[in-house]
């Protein structure tokens, strides 16, 4: 299958793996020339995975033009940073195919969902791939389960056979909207997670327990008549290694901010991105915040600057009381 990749992050780099390995041409965007140059001589990425080579026999095109890499697609994969999507794809031609979108976060201004801008856009068959898939083990071949939101059996039947490995398995579901929430509101709360980082393990725990039930109490309000197994791999599990990996970019962030960097000088130091801070930026538009406790001491401490760790700590310890 010609398979369009939009994305050369490390979740993009890890997702090339595996479509590489499935033996699909592989038309492959990314965002800067040297990338591409480094892929398509060494099958290497520069900066990401350096030490890891991709067999690129399937690769079939690497590049920065976003009209070649759709030209030819029967599927497209888009795995960017929800701030990139509409700078990526807005006013483009987008090829009438299966997308699938492997983007954990909601694009600038408000509670957009990239499924829905994606459907906005003229798409009829789009599809979610989300669930604890940390890339520095996908692309080491440990093994993982996600979910597939996917409201058709033609979409989960292109996902299958563009993703499933013997290390990669996939987990159909039908709860599409949940399905792309939960990959968006654990990212949030695992900020907390991070700030909480310094009380140790025993607290960490308590703290993952309350934000694990606060959670699934907002995803069912922002999904009110969705019907979902929220304890099973793609839902808490994706939350749980979030909350508890040492890959976490979201919880090393919280980290930051208990140390007293201002969100903008952890993103900073941090150097890549953390889409929890920009879905609770975005979540601020949805009024409903304010009835969980935790979501909203979240959202709130990070609009206090250099303070924002300690607020939160505190807000913490009062709802734990």
């Amino acid at each position: 299958m010609k398979v369009a990749l939009l994305g050369a992050g490390s979740w993009g780099t890890a997702l090339a793996r595996v479509l590489l390995e499935n033996g699909h041409a592989l038309f492959w965007w990314v965002h800067r020339p040297e990338i591409a140059e480094k892929l398509r001589s060494q099958g290497r990425h520069p900066s990401v995975f350096p030490d890891q080579v991709l067999d690129i026999s399937a690769l079939a095109w690497v590049g920065t033009e976003v009209a070649e890499a759709l030209a030819e697609a029967e599927a497209v994969v888009l795995a960017l940073p929800s701030q990139y999507v509409e700078l990526v794809l807005e006013g483009r031609d987008l090829p009438e195919v299966v997308w699938i979108s492997c983007t954990k976060g909601l694009l600038p201004g408000g509670l957009r969902l990239p499924r829905a801008y994606l459907l906005s856009q003229g798409l009829s068959r789009v599809a979610i791939l989300s669930g604890p898939s940390h890339a520095e083990e996908v692309i080491l071949h440990k093994p993982t389960w996600v979910g597939v939101g996917a409201p058709d059996l033609e979409s989960w039947r292109i996902s299958q056979a563009l993703f499933q490995r013997p290390y990669f398995h996939l987990l159909h579901t039908t709860q599409v909207e949940p399905l792309e929430w939960v990959g968006i509101l654990k990212n949030i709360y695992t900020l907390a997670l991070g700030v909480a980082a310094a009380w140790g393990d025993n607290a960490r725990a308590a703290v993952a327990a309350l934000a694990l039930g606060e959670l699934e109490r907002v995803l069912r309000a922002l999904a009110p008549q969705s019907d979902f197994s929220f304890f099973s791999p793609p839902w808490a599990g994706d939350f749980l290694v979030t909350a508890f990996s040492a890959y976490s970019r979201n919880q090393r962030f919280g980290q930051l901010l208990a140390q007293g960097y201002s969100p903008t000088a952890a993103l900073y130091h941090l150097g890549m991105v953390a889409e929890g801070f920009y879905a609770a930026q975005s979540l601020r538009a949805w009024e409903g915040y304010t009835q969980f406790p935790l979501l909203q001491a979240i959202i709130d401490a990070l609009q206090e600057g250099a303070s924002a760790g300690e607020r939160l700590r505190s807000a913490i310890l009062q709802i734990m009381r």
